[in-house]
């Protein structure tokens, strides 16, 4: 009985000290400057877009936009700003923090580098959710407000295709996170995700057979939820290729946390 009380108590400690450094990174993120620049475009874009389709509501190409808000931002935020967003927060967490030397305050708690390292990974997963909920709610309400205002899809459709952007934003805020740990400066790590996103996006126009591989690709995977648009299996097997890429990302981004000299 004692040796079963002491193993809960134990486990209890361990989830306890995770989630304080969770709290913890999660705060940092948010003091700083760039979070709340993102989570201010996430906010006024919705409205701005609004705005002009209601002053332009004369022109018949524009007329039943407004009930599509919704979809329309987040088609522009998972192909360029929520990735922006994952690979400056990725690079800040892991090499801007190597290299202020203030990755070694974190190691002085009890708490073991695999757990410093999932409680900045849940850091920015946590964000990526708030990013893609605020921009749903916005979009949502400003929608109502643009021409062709309310939902001219499903608002069910629109909840899912939110829900399943998630997927693909975090293996790429995984893979950036990995990418991170290669570098002791916050600008080369960003530089290179920004890179290697770009070339990503580019590279299956003149080689399209990339394009199934390429976590990249899938940016828009939300697309695949709405009505009937693909068949579960299809659904089923992308989700593994996806879950696949944030495991090996996941691995060797500890991995290399690990082993890092700070």
């Amino acid at each position: 009985m004692w040796f079963r009380k002491s193993n809960f108590h134990k486990k209890v400690s361990i989830m306890y000290s995770l989630y304080a450094n969770v709290m913890n990174e999660t705060e940092k993120m948010w003091k700083r400057r760039r979070t709340i620049v993102f989570l201010m475009l996430t906010l006024l874009i919705p409205v701005l877009s609004a705005v002009m389709l209601s002053s332009v509501q004369n022109a018949g190409v524009f007329g039943g936009l407004g009930g599509s808000l919704p979809m329309l931002m987040l088609s522009l935020f998972t192909v360029s700003l929520l990735p922006l967003f994952l690979f400056i927060t990725a690079a800040d967490s892991f090499s801007g923090e190597e290299a202020a030397r203030t990755m070694k305050l974190i190691l002085v708690r009890p708490i073991t580098r695999a757990k410093a390292f999932s409680s900045k990974v849940l850091a920015m997963a946590f964000y990526i959710g708030v990013q893609l909920a605020t921009l749903w709610l916005v979009s949502v309400l400003a929608g109502w407000f643009a021409p062709g205002g309310g939902m001219t899809g499903s608002l069910a459709d629109s909840i899912k295709a939110y829900a399943a952007a998630f997927v693909p934003m975090f293996a790429i805020g995984l893979i950036a996170a990995f990418i991170a740990q290669c570098f002791g400066s916050s600008s080369g790590a960003m530089a290179l995700t920004i890179c290697i996103y770009a070339a990503a996006k580019v590279l299956p126009f003149f080689f399209p057979f990339l394009s199934v591989w390429s976590v990249f690709s899938y940016t828009n995977w939300y697309v695949l939820w709405i009505g009937k648009a693909a068949s579960v299996s299809k659904l089923f097997n992308t989700f593994v290729l996806l879950f696949s890429y944030s495991i090996m990302a996941y691995t060797g981004g500890w991995l290399l946390f690990e082993r890092k000299q700070l």
